[in-house]
């Protein structure tokens, strides 16, 4: 279960259970480094998603509610594709519930932000394991 951000602005924690997606799909990793046959190559994509996430991330605060819907959109849709199925789905629930006050909005940017971090960490170590480094 993923947070849900109320009308009140408490925040639900997420939960910690089994089924919980893991912070980076490593079959769907493998996919990318075969299909691209390239680690180099996957590494520029996963820095790519990081740069552009965290952009995304940054602005939406000072986005209105329906810029705020759609970066949601496109940064579940393209998290989803790299494997990055936290961010994915906490973008799919931020998606529906970020059209309260500026703090709702704060708060879902700072879990987003954490999350990225965590997928960073994830992809780093995968991508290392495949003979590359994640920075350029």
């Amino acid at each position: 279960m993923y947070p849900i951000l109320t009308r009140d602005c408490h925040h639900l924690p997420m939960s910690h259970s089994t089924d919980a997606p893991e912070v980076l799909d490593a079959s769907l990793f493998q996919d990318l480094l075969e299909s691209l046959a390239a680690p180099a190559a996957v590494a520029a994509v996963y820095r790519k998603f990081l740069d552009n996430a965290a952009i995304f991330i940054r602005e939406l605060p000072a986005q209105d509610s329906a810029a705020r819907v759609e970066t949601m959109h496109t940064l579940k849709g393209s998290a989803a594709m790299l494997g990055a199925n936290r961010i994915s789905a906490l973008a799919a629930e931020f998606q529906s519930h970020l059209h309260g006050s500026l703090v709702q909005v704060e708060l879902a940017a700072q879990e987003l932000d954490a999350e990225l971090a965590k997928f960073r960490v994830a992809a780093a170590e995968r991508l290392l394991a495949a003979g590359v480094t994640l920075d350029p």
